[in-house]
């Protein structure tokens, strides 16, 4: 069997990478002889060090820049992707450049589409257009298409929303990986239950962390932190409030907030605070939290591979996280962990995971409640860890995993 993956971010955000692995091992564990393609918004030659048997091409649309004439590129690739499969005999594939006709081609030669798992079916700029748009070719070409573990909503606008309502209506695996987007799906898009899928973030069944401690122990000297020592692990996220009336206030207080949890942890407990990379963009918004924090703060603002990322988060005794997937890695490595909110995805699997108390909105950030958790935690790691484990030991147990739904398709494709 052919399978295309579209909707893949790249590599450097490393929540995206881990989604991406688990997509191809899922894929490989079902179907170990299939051949295996995949289109990446960035970073072809990132993707295929990592996966050499895939054949990497460009998410159609990217212009490698903005401006003007590039957007207007940009809607030209799309408009001849989206109407080469009704006028195929006018070549409008040529207009692409070679790394998208590849994508194109991949997608027509395939048995199954599956749209990578994540979060971006939400109407929050043009890149939304262009992920349905990438479903929507698999469907036209009459491909058995696959939305992998993936948050949908919300989606305000009426033109966005009658999009969405067309796109998905035509896929017949819909994967909502949280009780929010599998309500939006079939209440607010009205589409059918039969098309849905309440699945789990596939994360959770992603264990690859790198084991050679030396290695772990290295990085950690490199950057100026004794392995030796308790870490309070952090990640932060360069949001910028777009729903908010005073983003830049909301935004001071969201990195006050951490800054003064760095303090506290480091006052009361002599835990060393360390702001991990996740994702590069964020290394901002890392360095005003350590300006503003009266303790060093360490930031590792290297960017990591997700084993090695995951290998120096699990060396933390706590772990207060914005990017959702650092959470993810916390949790599995049975680590105490409590999570910002800045997407309804967080509030809502910490909600699957029975973890409702260990989270905080990001635009009304309770530091009070914030401090006295991550304290409580520090002192009694065992309950805590106790608690973390049995989360996610339940969670696996009672969603379905992409696999889970790859094992549905045989008949279909």
């Amino acid at each position: 069997m052919k399978f295309m993956i579209v909707n893949a971010f790249g590599r450097s955000n490393r929540g995206d990478s881990v989604l991406l692995d688990e997509c191809i091992h899922e894929i490989r564990a079902r179907y170990p002889d299939a051949k295996i393609a995949g289109a990446v918004f960035e970073g072809i030659a990132d993707a295929a060090a990592v996966h050499p048997k895939v054949a990497w091409s460009e998410r159609i649309g990217n212009t490698g820049g903005g401006g003007l004439v590039n957007r207007l590129k940009s809607l030209v690739y799309l408009l001849a992707a989206w109407l080469s499969p009704y006028l195929p005999f006018l070549g409008l594939e040529k207009l692409l450049p070679p790394a998208q006709r590849e994508t194109l081609a991949a997608i027509r030669d395939a048995d199954v589409v599956i749209s990578a798992p994540g979060g971006y079916i939400h109407d929050t700029n043009f890149a939304y257009f262009i992920a349905l748009l990438h479903v929507h070719l698999g469907t036209l070409y009459k491909k058995t298409v696959i939305l992998a573990p993936q948050s949908v909503g919300p989606i305000e606008r009426p033109l966005s929303r009658a999009v969405a309502r067309h796109v998905l209506g035509k896929v017949p695996f819909l994967c909502a990986r949280e009780s929010y987007s599998y309500d939006f799906l079939a209440h607010e898009l009205k589409l059918p239950e039969k098309q849905i899928f309440r699945t789990g973030d596939s994360a959770f069944w992603n264990d690859r962390v790198e084991d050679d401690a030396d290695l772990v122990d290295g990085i950690y000297r490199q950057i100026g932190v004794d392995p030796a020592r308790p870490i309070f692990g952090m990640t932060v996220v360069n949001w910028s409030f777009p729903k908010s009336k005073e983003p830049r206030a909301d935004y001071e207080r969201y990195t006050d907030a951490v800054a003064r949890a760095a303090d506290h942890m480091s006052e009361t407990h002599g835990v060393t605070p360390v702001i991990f990379n996740q994702v590069s963009e964020d290394l901002p918004t890392a360095y005003d939290v350590q300006k503003k924090a009266k303790h060093p703060v360490v930031i590792d603002a290297v960017s990591r591979e997700p084993d090695i990322l995951r290998a120096l988060i699990r060396r933390s005794s706590v772990f207060l996280g914005t990017r959702f997937h650092s959470c993810i890695f916390a949790m599995m490595a049975g680590r105490p962990t409590f999570a910002i909110a800045y997407l309804p995805k967080t509030e809502y699997i910490m909600n699957d995971l029975k973890l409702s108390h260990r989270h905080t909105p990001i635009d009304k950030i309770d530091y009070a409640y914030l401090i006295e958790r991550v304290s409580k935690d520090y002192a009694d790691l065992a309950a805590s860890e106790a608690e973390i484990q049995n989360a996610v030991k339940v969670y696996q147990t009672n969603f379905t995993r992409l696999q889970d739904i790859l094992a549905k398709i045989g008949s279909r494709a």
